[in-house]
């Protein structure tokens, strides 16, 4: 009995060193890239903690002499049902991801989406914040991936005038 405990903690525990050193290693190859890519990458880095520990914690139980297999099997109509519910959450998510990596939009740029037209003020994972005619518009990051996205170049002023 002991030595399964023992086998379960090593597991864990390398589970646990993996996730630092991955960690580290973002951390580090964040440096390498400008500001508005370190969202990205804290992103990768908290999930991919979670899951490891997750994975690592999994693993220590069966190592125990626990049945998983009920456990995952559960774990897995839980994530199935969660996404159905929060699909559009979900969604707004990846398109934040993609946003953050392609850079189609920036901070200040003046965009039309779906009859909203402003000024970007603001950019999450969640949802793009613009500002025109004395009104905020919160726009879904999935709507900016779906629909037709104008962004308005300045006026150029004439020097001559």
């Amino acid at each position: 009995m002991s030595q399964q405990i023992i086998l379960a903690i090593m597991v864990f525990a390398a589970f646990f060193i993996l996730s630092v050193v991955i960690d580290k290693l973002l951390k580090k190859v964040e440096t390498r890239f400008d500001s508005t890519a370190s969202e990205s990458f804290r992103l990768i880095s908290n999930s991919q903690k979670a899951m490891l520990l997750f994975i690592g914690s999994i693993l220590a139980l069966s190592k125990m002499g626990f049945d998983v297999g009920a456990l995952v099997a559960g774990l897995g109509l839980t994530g199935f049902a969660l996404g159905f519910a929060l699909k559009d959450a979900i969604s707004n998510l990846v398109a934040g991801i993609m946003i953050v990596l392609y850079k189609p939009i920036r901070m200040g740029n003046t965009i039309e989406v779906t009859g909203s037209k402003g000024t970007v003020i603001d950019l999450n994972l969640r949802y793009i914040t613009i500002k025109g005619d004395g009104v905020t518009h919160l726009i879904p990051n999935s709507l900016i991936l779906s629909n037709k996205l104008s962004i308005i170049e300045p006026q150029a002023t004439s020097e001559s005038e």
